[in-house]
């Protein structure tokens, strides 16, 4: 569990660290061009994907039985949500995804309605990178402190 929440915690990180890159290169070498449309579509979709997931994951072990035991008064009480390390890290992944994907947004209306301002493609990325990293630097603080036996 706790390395499954490790490891989703490594990817958001290498991923945010690629866009951050990506973003410097645009900067450095502005002579790309984007296709706004595309874009658009594209992070519109990724927003409502991430969306769901995020609902989806954030509704699991919501604390309270469904089966037999629910409908006889007996029921023992549940983990809260999010309790679960590898839930908790999923959930934080997919808000990074989705803080991405809006950032990808907003780019995209930028540019679509005023391609010359195609900087605040790598800008909004920057923006929400930092946004991302710190979200996620409790979880990972977490993590590490489980795997050094401290709690």
């Amino acid at each position: 569990e706790i390395l499954g929440a490790l490891m989703s915690m490594i990817i958001v990180w290498m991923v945010t660290g690629v866009l951050i890159y990506l973003a410097c290169m645009r900067l450095l070498h502005p002579d790309y061009e984007i296709d706004a449309t595309v874009m658009l579509i594209t992070s519109a979709c990724a927003v409502l994907t991430n969306i769901l997931l995020s609902l989806i994951l954030h509704q699991t072990g919501h604390g309270h039985s469904h089966g037999a035991q629910g409908r006889e008064g007996t029921s023992a009480p549940l983990e809260p949500a999010l309790s679960n390390a590898s839930l908790q890290a999923a959930f934080v992944h997919a808000i990074g995804d989705l803080f991405q994907s809006i950032s990808v947004l907003i780019s995209a209306l930028i540019i679509f309605f005023k391609p010359q301002y195609k900087i605040a493609d790598p800008i909004c990325t920057f923006v929400f990178s930092i946004f991302v990293l710190a979200t996620t630097i409790t979880i990972l603080r977490d993590i590490l402190t489980i795997l050094m036996e401290g709690r």
